[in-house]
């Protein structure tokens, strides 16, 4: 073996070492972000929150995440009778069903989805503590993608116009979603009746500032008692690749194809 082909064969490891290093940082650092994991049974419920609810549900009920305040009011929901069975809730005698078109396009991996209410007097965020020894803590200055599902409605018994908005932010930088619906503008910007925005796929990025930081999403919206619904599915964050190492996964790439050729080559000569 010639030292020519030692030195490039040196060169491709350490340089998809560093594209393995990537690979790595770009796992998923949500935990439970399909919600899959609760105290629920399958059966949609409200959220607990402190006080709300015991039925021997401790924390939120939905593994990993916490229900931020007391008076939040945010239900999880099975996709598959959410729509036929009444979420168990403190409002015991009004229906808290999620309208039937709001399981349209959902993505089939997904069977749970959260509805936060954004009505002001009762809404609160849904978060979870990102960076740990389990998943790996965050590095100070790196760029994160958090993508989600997410769709503006209302509950399948209610009908007035609403506006919907997520907020959601990585420690103390919020970033909003567009604002769905809108009472002073024309009909044709209002949510309709029972309306259903499809659900949307959203990608947002944000800069760690710490090695541990709290990711949050809250509903915001308009107007009080309606209320106003944003739903909530299959919540992922990974590091954003630096340009370096993409560069440098790719010349590995492009460098495994020109050893492969020369192997080739030279076994045509023999």
């Amino acid at each position: 073996m010639t030292s020519r082909l030692v030195s490039l064969r040196v060169f491709l490891a350490l340089v998809m070492g560093c594209g393995i290093v990537s690979v790595a940082e770009a796992g998923n650092l949500v935990q439970n972000g399909d919600f899959s994991n609760n105290q629920f049974n399958n059966a949609s419920h409200e959220l607990a929150s402190g006080t709300y609810l015991p039925n021997g549900i401790t924390g939120s009920g939905v593994a990993n995440w916490t229900n931020t305040t007391n008076h939040a009011y945010n239900i999880w929901f099975n996709k598959d009778n959410a729509s036929t069975t009444s979420a168990v809730s403190e409002y015991g005698g009004v229906q808290q069903l999620s309208a039937s078109y709001n399981t349209t396009n959902l993505p089939t991996s997904v069977n749970g989805f959260l509805a936060l209410d954004g009505d002001p007097s009762v809404h609160g965020a849904i978060t979870q503590s990102i960076g740990n020894a389990t998943t790996g803590f965050l590095t100070v200055g790196q760029q994160y993608e958090v993508s989600f599902w997410w769709a503006a409605t209302e509950l399948s018994n209610r009908n007035g116009y609403t506006t919907d908005r997520l907020d959601v932010s990585l420690g103390s930088s919020p970033v909003q979603s567009v604002s769905y619906g809108n009472p002073n503008g024309t009909d044709a910007e209002k949510l309709a009746p029972n309306a259903f925005t499809g659900w949307m796929q959203e990608t947002m990025i944000f800069t760690a500032t710490s090695a541990t930081e709290t990711l949050s999403f809250l509903s915001n919206g308009t107007p009080s008692g309606e209320p106003p619904i944003v739903l909530l599915a299959d919540v992922s964050m990974q590091a954003v690749p630096e340009p370096s190492s993409l560069a440098l996964t790719g010349l590995g790439i492009v460098g495994l194809f020109v050893l492969r050729a020369r192997r080739r080559a030279k076994s045509n000569v023999e």
